[in-house]
């Protein structure tokens, strides 16, 4: 099956574009420009506006630290830059006419409207950083720390729907991997690291039937955030977690807490 990536431009874009193309056929590697308004600290107080600066100089920091070898999309698959809010779109249409495409992988783009989604029934999955259906939104992996609810760390691979993160499961991976020493930008980037290994073989085994959609619980208690959520105030709340032991706690208690979480594992190998 002939497979484009929808996909952005950073390192860790680059790292699970790499993965992908390891196991699949993938023909084409889409991108576009990130939405740089989480970024903006214009309109806060001084010292509000050096937090958020210094927490998105961290997070680069960080994903140099666990992506820096991938610096590049993979060589021998073509690469089309695209600006943001511009992914669907007829000229997204015609792109993936040409490269005969048959399925869609997605990460870490723009939500995926009908013009996409009607010509590519059931062939579009996607890779969401989060647990659905207990975070939804923005932030599905900083809010939970925010929240003090370390088992709702994790990544979920699903069918891209209309309705947004509502489509039916593949399989979920958490994050079992937390440390005393680490950091929010740690946190969520062994995550990927670690969704990077998983995605291509479960894409890869649906492709092959070997698994099937799960209907997401929607009796489930979500949490749904956006990006005016993300505030100085939530970066501050999530410092304070991590910094007052809130891992330590957690690891004690995880059986537990991941009891009252149960996720969808599928068995792919």
């Amino acid at each position: 099956m002939r497979i484009a990536l929808f996909t952005s431009n950073h390192l860790r874009h680059k790292y699970i574009a790499a993965q992908l193309q390891a196991v699949l056929d993938l023909v084409v590697v889409i991108t576009e420009e990130k939405n740089k308004k989480i970024e903006d600290s214009a309109g806060y107080e001084p010292e509000d506006q050096q937090l958020l600066d210094t927490h998105f100089k961290d997070r680069t920091a960080a994903e140099e630290q666990f992506f820096g070898a991938f610096q590049d999309f993979p060589a021998e698959v073509p690469h089309i830059s695209l600006a943001f809010g511009t992914i669907n779109s007829e000229q997204t249409l015609a792109h993936l006419e040409a490269y005969n495409v048959d399925y869609i992988v997605l990460f870490g783009t723009s939500i995926i409207k009908p013009i996409i989604l009607e010509k590519f029934p059931d062939k579009v999955i996607n890779l969401h950083l989060g647990l659905s259906p207990y975070y939804k939104g923005s932030g599905t992996n900083f809010f939970p720390i925010v929240n003090n609810e370390f088992e709702c760390i994790g990544a979920t691979i699903h069918m891209a729907t209309i309705q947004v993160d509502a489509g039916g499961i593949l399989h979920q991976l958490r994050l079992e991997e937390l440390y005393e020493d680490d950091t929010i930008h740690s946190i969520g980037n062994r995550l990927i690291e670690k969704a990077g290994v998983v995605y291509p073989k479960i894409v890869k085994a649906y492709l092959e039937n070997k698994i099937v959609p799960i209907a997401q619980d929607t009796a489930a208690v979500s949490k749904e955030y956006r990006i005016k959520d993300f505030t100085p105030d939530a970066i501050r709340k999530a410092h304070s977690v991590v910094a007052n032991q809130g891992i330590v706690l957690y690891l004690k208690q995880a059986d537990l807490r991941k009891t009252n979480k149960p996720i969808s594992i599928a068995s792919y190998e």
